[in-house]
């Protein structure tokens, strides 16, 4: 089957920055061409970004001169989405950088220093030059009465190189840690950075599309605002991430080039009616036949069958068995995004681990946190289970949380 790209399937798509289209101050290799590509298909694009460092301008700025078409109008900075939750707060104290500032200013609130008794609010964002003395202000004006907001909880920041900086949620984490006080959240996957892009974006959820390389924020962020997710691993978040958070990706990326390219948009759901469709597809594989229709799972696409997984849960033990995709669907990700839902379905029904053996898919799931155990050290029902897999097969294990 010929797939359609997911560029041709979406009328608006939503792009996370860090990550995704840049690390630092380097372009992400295809990201310009594909931008200039979707404004030439005449999708929308937002940009959003739990960076509140900058303004929209500077973003913009930051992305046109890298040659990526990018418009003020259409960046949504987690800063913007923090000042909208401030009704009612006239001054606060920040840590943050211009971005965050100028947000605040153009809410009307005033911005106060360290010198400060008391105030309305303290709103902490990433700030590359914070101190001790920033921090202690602070907790110590959250103590005296103050709210704490917060742009984002990211821990860390995608630099360039691959390497990780402390992010705005590591600032957070030392206040919140001081006081003992929550902050108040307004970027990813919190609901008001996605509010403001979906009103830019002007299209129906169901044709808009959050591109992001962070499980915990982006994927989180869209499922619960009712939109389609993709994940790229061009950033933080890697294809094991997929198997640690409750988020379905429908397609998943090495990079945003992706977008350009014929794949699949994948469901994941029960077997159901498609029982017999998915056993059938494990079996062309070569895999056993075991277990019943209750256990399986059935990806499809275009309406069609491309993949299925089994999976039983035990106590807090999972087995997981008969993976398989679609020939033609091979090599995008899709098994990923499969086991990321079997795996859901095992902790939901409180799993704590998943087990499973395989004679020649060692190495892909060695990628998605597993690790290879003796097939005796296999509990008892998961041993029988197994028993028609051959003797070089290896069992492998993987905690869940």
């Amino acid at each position: 089957m010929v797939w359609a790209a997911a560029a041709d399937r979406y009328d608006a798509f939503l792009f996370d920055l860090d990550g995704v289209l840049y690390r630092g101050d380097r372009s992400i290799p295809g990201a310009p061409h594909t931008l200039r590509a979707l404004r030439e298909r005449g999708r929308e694009v937002v940009f959003l970004t739990n960076n509140s460092a900058r303004t929209p301008e500077e973003v913009a700025e930051k992305l046109e001169g890298m040659g990526i078409p990018a418009d003020p109008s259409r960046v949504v900075t987690s800063a913007m989405a923090t000042a909208s939750m401030l009704d009612g707060v006239r001054s606060a104290f920040v840590i943050g950088e211009e971005g965050l500032r100028a947000a605040l200013a153009d809410a009307g609130v005033e911005v106060v220093g360290e010198e400060t008794e008391r105030a309305d609010a303290v709103v902490i964002g990433w700030d590359r030059s914070v101190d001790y003395e920033a921090l202690r202000t602070a907790s110590v004006l959250i103590q005296r009465g103050a709210r704490l907001f917060a742009t984002n909880t990211d821990a860390s920041y995608p630099a360039p190189g691959g390497e990780l900086w402390p992010g705005a949620g590591a600032l957070v984490a030392a206040v919140e840690a001081t006081t003992g006080v929550r902050a108040e959240v307004g970027g990813k996957p919190h609901p008001p950075l996605f509010e403001a892009a979906l009103d830019r974006a002007g299209a129906r959820p169901e044709r808009i599309l959050m591109v992001g390389d962070r499980v915990e924020t982006d994927l989180v962020g869209a499922d619960r605002a009712g939109i389609d997710g993709a994940a790229v691993f061009s950033g933080t978040s890697g294809p094991a991430d997929l198997l640690e958070h409750d988020a379905p990706a429908v397609v998943a990326m090495d990079d945003v080039a992706g977008l350009l390219e014929p794949r699949p948009i994948v469901r994941v759901g029960p077997a159901g009616d498609r029982a017999d469709e998915a056993r059938a597809l494990a079996e062309e594989a070569g895999l056993p036949a075991e277990g019943g229709a209750e256990e399986a799972l059935a990806a499809t696409a275009d309406g069609e069958t491309v993949g299925t997984a089994s999976v039983v849960v035990r106590g807090d033990v999972a087995y997981l068995h008969s993976v398989a995709v679609r020939p033609d669907a091979r090599g995008l990700h899709v098994g990923t995004l499969i086991v990321a839902a079997a795996m859901r379905r095992a902790v939901s029904a409180g799993a704590r681990a998943c087990l499973l053996v395989t004679e020649d898919a060692a190495g892909f799931f060695s990628r998605l946190g597993f690790e290879e155990t003796q097939r005796e050290a296999l509990p008892g029902w998961v041993g029988e289970r197994s028993r028609a897999c051959s003797q070089s097969a290896v069992g492998m294990r993987r905690a869940v949380s």
